[in-house]
């Protein structure tokens, strides 16, 4: 009997950096060169859950009222650490000056989480480290 290999999608969700911020195009650049989908999500997404959103799946009809901050997130799945290549995609988006200050890669646990409930805990987790406001 074959194991069966479940592959992540290539994916970035960006929250709250919409095209034309400085940086976007640089972002849109190194998602290219990484073979990696770049989906911006809004507050129509965050009842929706973060591996549905990164699969490309419909969102929810109804998005949940949930006061999320407007920090800006960028978060990854489906690249390997491990080959370098998640790496290789974070210094690219480095490189391109993207205010993008909360970064996260897609867990086996944060992909059956909300947007929202992902982005709220990457807020605390960064107020906690002293990243304060942007």
């Amino acid at each position: 009997m074959k194991a069966h290999i479940v592959r992540e999608p290539r994916c970035a969700l960006l929250w709250n950096f919409p095209a034309g911020s400085p940086g976007y195009d640089a972002v849109e650049r190194a998602a290219r060169a990484c073979r990696v989908a770049l989906r911006p999500v809004d507050n129509g997404a965050l009842g929706a859950l973060v591996g549905d959103l990164c699969a490309g799946k419909p969102l929810p009809p109804a998005a949940p009222l949930a006061a999320v901050p407007d920090r800006p997130a960028l978060i990854v799945s489906g690249l390997s650490h491990q080959n370098g290549e998640l790496n290789r995609f974070l210094d690219m988006v480095s490189a391109s000056g993207a205010a993008l200050p909360l970064r996260a890669m897609v867990t086996p646990t944060s992909k059956g989480w909300t947007l929202a409930q992902l982005l709220l805990e990457l807020n605390r987790e960064h107020d906690a480290v002293g990243g304060g406001s942007l």
